[in-house]
């Protein structure tokens, strides 16, 4: 299990859970914004945009546990594609010469970068700059 916490350019705030302990099978990034949070399943391909509530919760006890209130809720209608198609389908562009969206060699090895980062602050226990 992996729990991260990060600050990236800009001052933007990240947290990663990495969690192969636990029966649940939960692949979602949730990315806060000033109006609202999107919601990303991974598993089942789906986008959901959760606004900020506009009014106040009324029950005392629940407002200060919940914090900001749920606003309306807007599931997004994608093409879902099979992953492994798509993934080969990338790979025979890639060979035929095509623009794809492969991860290039720099993106690969910041991502080992980063890998190696939460390696060397678990070790450590201390921050790790990038």
């Amino acid at each position: 299990m992996v729990s991260a916490i990060g600050q990236l350019e800009g001052g933007i705030g990240t947290n990663h859970i990495v969690n192969w302990l636990s029966p649940l099978k939960e692949r979602t990034t949730v990315v806060l914004g000033e109006r609202g949070s999107f919601i990303a399943d991974t598993i089942s391909a789906d986008l959901t945009f959760v606004e900020n509530g506009t009014f106040e919760t009324e029950w005392d006890s629940m407002a200060e546990f919940r914090g900001v209130s749920e606003g309306s809720s807007t599931r997004f209608a994608l093409n879902k594609r099979e992953p492994l198609k798509v993934e080969h389908e990338a790979f025979r562009d890639a060979i035929l010469g095509k623009e794809t969206s492969l991860v290039t060699m720099e993106q690969g090895l910041a991502t080992l970068r980063v890998a190696e980062a939460f390696l060397e602050s678990a070790a450590t226990g201390a921050v790790v700059h990038l």
